[in-house]
């Protein structure tokens, strides 16, 4: 946990560096306590702090009665009883007794500084860690996964994948809730399906974890206008959610149904196939088969 200690952030240049074309108010030293001047060299914040470091997004972190804290532009400033605080990227760190936390963007407490790490993640949402098990936080500092899996991955459409052992499930971090977590992988939520691997073989669940279509596919795309691409035995098709065949699997490979219309692959050619079976075939490969 060393390298959250305590004022080598707030001492380092380099640290703060990047942040000076952004903020304009620069420390200055008087009577051995420190303040901020804006860009004339008026006071804007007076010297009343034992170490400060730059300002980086309008904030500043600061060191005063042995104890740290983070200090805006405009005068105010957060609780001053941290052990650490630091800027990294727009994010407002700080630590206690070696553990990590988050202030929010006004200095309220967003994360209390009880992990051993802690992670910021988009729409909001935290990573939390404690010793080896990771777990997920919400916008407002409600634990939505408690620490109990050994990998979680990055945060996409309020849900992540959650892994322990050689197992995956995805969480809902809206409501908290685990599905298919019995899972070798677990995809994203298309049309309210997700398709589900277990054994080599792919079928799909609903967001209850019901299996509502069987583990029976070699490889299977998501769901898009109700229907999704399906795989048996090298060959490819289309299915909907019912599980019936829209497009017979015939094809070297098909890739998604958009537009009513299926994109696929046969004999190195691309083309599209509609619900009745009409074919349409291109000597430029749409972007979804050149990625």
């Amino acid at each position: 946990m060393k390298r959250y200690f305590l004022l080598s952030f707030l001492l380092c240049p380099a640290f703060f560096a990047h942040a000076q074309q952004a903020d304009t108010l620069v420390k200055f030293q008087k009577g051995g306590k420190y303040g901020f001047n804006n860009a004339a060299g008026q006071e804007i914040i007076p010297a009343q702090y034992d170490v400060v470091g730059e300002f980086v997004h309008g904030v500043a972190p600061v060191k005063v009665k042995g104890k740290q804290g983070f200090v805006f532009a405009n005068g105010k400033h957060t609780a001053y009883k941290y052990d650490t605080a630091w800027v990294k990227g727009k994010f407002l760190f700080v630590g206690r007794k070696q553990k990590q936390g988050l202030l929010d963007s006004t200095g309220k407490e967003w994360v209390a500084p009880v992990y051993d790490e802690v992670k910021p993640e988009r729409d909001g949402y935290a990573r939390i860690r404690v010793g080896e098990v990771y777990g997920m936080v919400n916008s407002k500092g409600k634990v939505i996964l408690k620490p109990a899996y050994d990998m979680i991955s990055g945060v996409s459409h309020h849900s992540v994948l959650i892994y322990n052992g050689d197992k995956c499930g995805r969480a809902d971090l809206q409501t908290g809730k685990v599905i298919g977590a019995q899972y070798d992988k677990v995809g994203p939520f298309k049309d309210g399906l997700a398709w589900v691997q277990q054994e080599n073989k792919f079928g799909f669940i609903n967001d209850k974890g019901d299996v509502v279509i069987p583990i029976m596919y070699d490889r299977v795309g998501n769901f898009n206008e109700g229907v999704a691409p399906i795989g048996v035995s090298g060959k490819f098709g289309f299915i909907d959610m019912a599980n019936k065949t829209v497009i017979a699997p015939k094809y070297d490979n098909a890739i998604i149904f958009q537009n009513g219309r299926g994109l696929v692959k046969l004999n190195g050619r691309v083309g599209f196939v509609d619900k009745e079976g009409k074919e349409t075939w291109t000597d430029s490969p749409p972007e979804e088969v050149k990625k």
